[in-house]
């Protein structure tokens, strides 16, 4: 195998360039103009339920499940920087068939959608890590990670002010395939990032590789390799559980956002004033996960790894219980700090396992993360969804709730239990 010299200052300099380029890639990405009205799209477009929009949701997260670990070790053996531009360019094609074709048409470009967003998944992370490793500065990574999440959000926060004004001037179908655009634009500044080393034999650190590999690895086996080290590092086993379920549950209020606004006389499609007043109640949850995400480098250094997580579990649990008792439009404050509390997970749990895994299987078992996380997010979508239509939104937010207490407990003290016996092996 041919083992890479030490680093020189001309390919430092290109790993470094990787940063800035990380943060422009994920800036052009969010400008997801369907994101703030594609329920209200289907609801208005195709007149469906709650529970069979639920289903879609559903069927994008089976797909999710499916793909996300073979396109994260498809990012290990052929590299990050290809797989971001793919899932980039392929997800902008896939807009456009969401918009344009009919139902039940659209839900081949709704799965779509959900393929070529897992190739995405885990590899902006570990590409991101692994220049960061090359670089000797992970101990960056929390902050990174979260600044360039709340770039995207920044940029997000640009196309829901947008969004409702063009639907009321537009129509949803030509403002969903204008956010094609920018992700085709993401595409191609994927393509020009630099490839990190993927291999642990290829950093030069002083000592020997954690752990080699072959760049003839079969997929196949990258997978075999991604899921032995997430079933056998304990921390990062408890981790990915206990991560997965406070986003798949702080996460579904904003899931309805949408539909409950509209519930309230607020609909975009009726003018421009009515359309402004969407963007305007749309704006708090997206500022929420910006903030979320600036914020989780500094909570986690002031409380350090193992608390950071658990004080999001604590505070998403209090802000959840006026959403069980009320239903006004003020409660789109508490969207707003659940949005904050999402934005924070991602990064601490991600750095926690990223310090935990080795390079060679870095996506595939961030995608292991991903995809534990599509399943519980599946089954609470698809659950609550159903508990929405039959009953009413707080039905719906109650069983979150409930997933949020009793899994956040069980998988919190076995993160506990395991990250203690870390420290004593």
């Amino acid at each position: 195998m041919r083992r890479e010299g030490p680093p020189t200052p001309a390919s430092q300099h290109s790993f470094a360039r990787n940063i800035p380029l990380y943060y422009l890639f994920q800036f052009v990405r969010g400008f997801h103009f369907w994101l703030p009205i594609w329920f209200l799209f289907l609801q208005t477009e195709h007149g469906l339920a709650y529970v069979q929009i639920g289903l879609i949701e559903v069927l994008f997260g089976i797909a999710t499940i499916i793909a996300e670990v073979p396109t994260g070790a498809i990012a290990d053996r052929f590299g990050r920087r290809v797989a971001l531009g793919m899932g980039a360019l392929g997800f902008a094609g896939a807009t456009v068939l969401f918009a344009t074709l009919s139902f039940p048409s659209l839900i081949v470009g709704h799965l779509f959608m959900s393929i070529t967003r897992t190739l995405m998944s885990g590899s902006d992370d570990a590409l991101l890590y692994d220049s960061l490793r090359q670089l000797k500065r992970t101990d960056e990574y929390e902050k990174h990670a979260g600044r360039a999440s709340a770039v995207a959000t920044a940029s997000l926060l640009a196309a829901t002010i947008l969004a409702g004004p063009l639907v009321s001037v537009l129509d949803f179908r030509t403002v969903i395939i204008i956010s094609a655009v920018g992700m085709g634009l993401a595409g191609l500044i994927a393509l020009v990032l630099r490839e990190p080393p993927r291999r642990e034999s290829d950093f030069d650190e002083g000592g020997q590789p954690i752990h080699a590999s072959t760049s003839g690895t079969a997929v196949l086996d990258e997978i075999l390799r991604g899921i032995r080290i997430a079933l056998r590092t304990r921390p990062v086993l408890w981790a990915i559980l206990f991560g997965g379920i406070m986003l798949a549950t702080l996460d579904l209020p904003e899931f309805f956002i949408q539909p409950f606004v509209r519930s309230h006389g607020v609909d975009p499609a009726i003018g421009l004033l009515d359309g402004l007043t969407y963007s305007a109640f749309m704006l708090p949850s997206f500022v929420g996960l910006m903030l979320g995400a600036i914020l989780a480098a500094p909570l986690a250094a002031r409380l350090g790894e193992r608390r950071a997580l658990p004080t999001v579990l604590v505070v998403g649990g209090l802000v959840f219980v006026p959403l069980l008792v009320a239903d006004h439009l003020a409660l789109v404050a508490s969207f707003a700090l659940l949005a904050a509390g999402t934005a924070a997970v991602q990064p601490l749990a991600g750095g926690y396992i990223n310090r935990r895994i080795p390079s060679d299987q870095r996506a595939t078992v961030l995608s292991i993360f991903s995809l534990c996380t599509a399943v519980m997010i599946t089954i609470v979508i698809g659950s609550a969804s159903a508990l929405v239509d039959a009953f009413s939104f707080q039905a719906g937010f109650g069983l979150a709730f409930a997933l949020l207490i009793a899994g956040g407990a069980v998988f919190w003290i076995g993160w506990r239990r395991a990250h203690r016996q870390e420290l004593t092996v």
